[in-house]
């Protein structure tokens, strides 16, 4: 990688650099056209603008001391007066705005350069990301966050790293051939300042460095100080030395401000100096142009360009040294990443190993160490030929999951040697060696569907991959968990009308199965005149489904409408005392829970931000306090009453008398509701879909009895059978792997999360599978069927489990090895009527 960021800037785009130069030099061209602009100008006002006719644009050169005749190269325009005076003043306002048109195109070609060559660097960093060995997570930190913050915030000298300083070079020297030429003695003595500047500006940055460097060393000094203070408190207080500890430290920190002191008043004079010579610039122009002015052919008009460019230039050269600076920032970045990009890739010059479909799975003196479990193994020797069946057996600290993590390429060996089929597997190729042996571990969730996350990694036909996928699913038991996502999520109706139409049909046969089964008595049916149980007060109130956030359940209590049918019912008081024993209950009930904790999150009414709120609303309501009755509390409280479901929360806040108010309610809302408002909710009705509402309530048309002991379990396989008769169970699934998930995993089971790696690696249909997390937390028959169910699936392909044992159920057929780990070693497993397995 380029660590020169001129050189790399070049390299990335050289053509939009060469548009970029010649633009530069037409602003070059505009600036000497603006000087001698100056000077005609000048020089007209100070003759009165008495003169004739007059020659414009004229360009000529004058010979070296002011001897001898001009050279003309372009003869100019004659013009009148008047026309002369509104071409000069024209034109003096013309070049400014000429040179920054220019400037601005450079600016978006530097622009467009500095996103190139941003693209390149993070490519080139994610190119060694993604082939970084696993031992080199250190440097994949390191290179990781140099090229995310650091570059992010360096970038912008990218792009005009070579822009900026040929604009300010370029002004420097076309400022100083305009004096020089105009006057040798004038160039001569501004080139002499400018030096003297540029040198003054380049060491007061150093001096700022080594003032900032300074600056830390005091802080790190004064922290120590105070931290041995701290240290020393017990003594102090014990044995009352304050005052002499008072004067220790104070000495401590004056003596540690000293040097910084001393840097600063360094800093300061150079500041004051290299500021002064700068500005000195154009005044000793003028004072030379005045003091040879009876020598020197000047005219007032070229003194006065002169001393504009001499001011033009000390800003270039100011600017110039600043540039520097940010230019030596960007190359020691560059420095670093390249450093960085060297560690990540210390084996790229080597030809990686190409693995077999089959063959022997041989671990010589193989040792590894896991940090994140702090487990290793030592001096593992196996020999296991595949297509194979294995099983290694241990707990969690045996060292089975190691070997594991070694055999799939999570982990690299610490000593000893790992080969397949002959071929070193540290040398393989990591995509390649994914495909072959692929690992079911850790899940690491992605956002977006489940249905993306299952697929995370596959690559195959569509058809084929759906195929794949509906196998994988069956064989790692998710088959329940997408089906279920998919009756509890939603899809449009309007794309797929008819699967809209058939659910709707299918209520009538799920209804008369609940019945035949006698399941029906765990189901409240959905119905105008009745209070559904298992639904919420506000859901109560509304029959029906918000769309968008008008009638959203965290917003309800503040809708105007919403509130006018409760005034209009007299049920804002009631509702808001329903509230205020709720927020009374979870207080007391989640006193000694944490904020954050999952319980809290969970099942509060309320978030942790808004326990302390709640808590002195409580406290004002039992003291009758001044405020109680704001209209912000009454509405929180009142919002707390319509989340409010009394199967689920049994607090015995709510009676008939209350849901008759309720149901009374949902009539004034659904005969008053305006035109206007109407789009933003969808009211429940037996004969058509309802959008907003999950499948399960479609189909359902009401709500599970959530007070029963496995009534959900119960009434959605009926659920799952009636659709399955109808031909729809398919599409339910498919809407549950079109549902997105939580990336942390909170919408699932430890399980679940697990099976969901071991469907990816399904459906690769690697050559050996390596399950290292799918078993934990199964229990055993469910344990036994997903063993069973894998080694069906892989019959006749490699399989390695990591199991803590082998069940008489998951030894069917008979594993063609196991190995027990104990204490970080691979220990052979007598097996009935077999011999005895290896180690080798």
């Amino acid at each position: 990688m380029e660590r020169d960021p001129l050189r790399l800037a070049w390299k990335t785009k050289p053509f939009r650099h060469l548009f970029g130069f010649l633009l530069l030099a037409m602003a070059g061209l505009c600036l000497l056209l603006g000087f001698d602009l100056v000077r005609t100008v000048v020089d007209r006002a100070l003759a009165g603008g008495t003169q004739g006719s007059s020659t414009f644009l004229q360009i000529a050169m004058t010979p070296f001391g002011g001897g001898g005749e001009s050279l003309v190269l372009f003869p100019g325009f004659t013009l009148n007066p008047p026309a002369f005076a509104i071409a000069t003043i024209g034109g003096l306002v013309l070049v400014p705005l000429l040179i920054a048109a220019i400037l601005t195109v450079v600016d978006w070609l530097a622009v467009g350069i500095g996103a190139a060559v941003l693209t390149r660097i993070r490519s080139t960093i994610l190119d060694a990301v993604l082939k970084a060995p696993p031992s080199a997570q250190d440097e994949v930190e390191t290179v990781s966050a140099l090229g995310s913050v650091t570059l992010a915030r360096e970038g912008s000298v990218l792009g005009s790293a070579l822009f900026v300083p040929v604009r300010l070079g370029g002004m420097v020297g076309l400022a100083l051939a305009y004096v020089l030429a105009t006057s040798w003695r004038l160039g001569l003595a501004l080139t002499v300042v400018l030096a003297l500047g540029g040198i003054m500006n380049a060491r007061r940055l150093a001096l700022r460095v080594v003032a900032v460097k300074a600056r830390h060393r005091e802080g790190e000094a004064g922290d120590a100080a105070f931290a041995d203070l701290r240290h020393r408190m017990p003594a102090l207080r014990a044995h009352g030395t304050g005052r002499y500890e008072r004067e220790r430290v104070r000495n401590a920190l004056v003596q540690n401000h000293r040097p910084v002191e001393k840097r600063e008043r360094h800093l300061a004079l150079n500041e004051s100096l290299a500021a002064t010579v700068l500005m000195l610039a154009p005044m000793v122009v003028l004072a030379l142009g005045v003091w040879f002015a009876a020598e020197l052919p000047l005219t007032g008009g070229a003194l006065a360009a002169c001393i504009l460019a001499a001011a033009l230039a000390a800003f270039a050269v100011r600017e110039l040294i600043l540039w520097q600076r940010l230019a030596n920032r960007a190359h020691a970045l560059l420095s670093d990443l390249a450093q960085g990009l060297i560690a990540l890739q210390p084996r790229d010059h080597l030809k990686k190993a190409s693995l077999p479909e089959n063959g022997a799975l041989v671990a010589q003196g193989v040792s590894a160490y896991d940090s994140a479990t702090g487990t290793r193994i030592t001096g593992v020797n196996l020999n296991l030929a595949f297509p194979s069946h294995v099983a290694l057996v241990g707990d969690g600290d045996s060292g089975s999951r190691v070997l594991a993590a070694l055999i799939a390429g999570q982990l690299p060996p610490s000593t000893g040697q790992l080969t397949f089929g002959g071929a070193d597997l540290t040398a393989a190729d990591p995509v390649e060696r994914a495909r072959r042996i692929a690992l079911a571990g850790d899940t690491v969730l992605i956002p977006g569907t489940l249905r993306e996350n299952l697929l995370y990694g596959a690559s195959a036909p569509e058809t084929e991959i759906d195929r794949r996928l509906t196998e994988a699913i069956a064989v790692a038991g998710l088959d329940q968990l997408t089906h279920a996502r998919g009756l509890s999520g939603t899809f449009n109706p309007k794309r797929e009308p008819e699967l809209a139409t058939a659910l709707v049909e299918s209520r009538r046969a799920v209804q008369d199965a609940l019945a035949r089964e006698g399941l029906d008595r765990f189901v409240d049916p959905f119905n105008a005149e009745r209070y559904n149980r298992y639904a919420t007060l506000g859901e109560n109130l509304l029959f029906g489904k918000a769309i968008g956030d008008t009638f959203r359940e965290d917003r309800l209590s503040g809708h105007p409408f919403v509130r006018a049918i409760l005034e209009a019912d007299d049920l804002t008081k009631p509702l808001a005392r329903i509230g205020l024993s709720i927020a009374t209950s979870m207080i007391e009930i989640f006193a000694e829970i944490p904020d954050g904790h999952p319980l809290f999150e969970r099942f509060g009414f309320f978030s942790a931000a808004d326990r302390a709120y709640f808590e002195d609303l409580v406290e004002r309501r039992s003291e009758r306090r001044r405020g109680i009755q704001s209209g912000r509390d009454q509405e929180r409280l009142i919002g707390l009453a319509l989340r409010y479901n009394e199967s689920r929360h049994r607090l015995g806040l709510l009676d008939e008398a209350m849901e008759r108010r309720i149901l009374a309610a949902r009539a004034d809302f659904t005969r008053m509701l305006p035109a206007s408002l109407r789009p933003a909710i969808e009211f429940y009705d037996e004969h058509r879909f309802c959008a907003a509402a999950s499948v399960q309530d479609n189909v359902l048309f009401g709500r599970i009895a959530s007070d029963q002991a496995g009534a959900a379990a119960s009434v959605q396989k009926v659920i799952r059978r009636v659709l399955t008769e109808c031909g729809l169970d398919a599409d339910v699934s498919r809407i549950g792997l079109n549902m997105p998930i939580d990336p942390q995993g909170s919408d699932l089971t430890l399980s679940e999360i697990a099976a969901v790696d071991l469907v990816r690696c399904l459906v690769r249909q690697p050559d050996i599978l390596v399950v290292q997390r799918a078993l934990e937390g199964l229990p055993g028959p469910a344990a036994d069927t997903l063993v069973a169910a894998l080694r069906r699936a892989r019959a006749g392909r490699g399989l390695i489990l990591v199991t803590p044992g082998v069940t008489e159920a998951m030894d069917q057929p008979p594993f063609d090895a196991v190995i027990r780990f104990e204490r970080g070693e691979a220990v052979a497993v007598p097996r009935i009527g077999q011999p005895e397995p290896v180690p080798a």
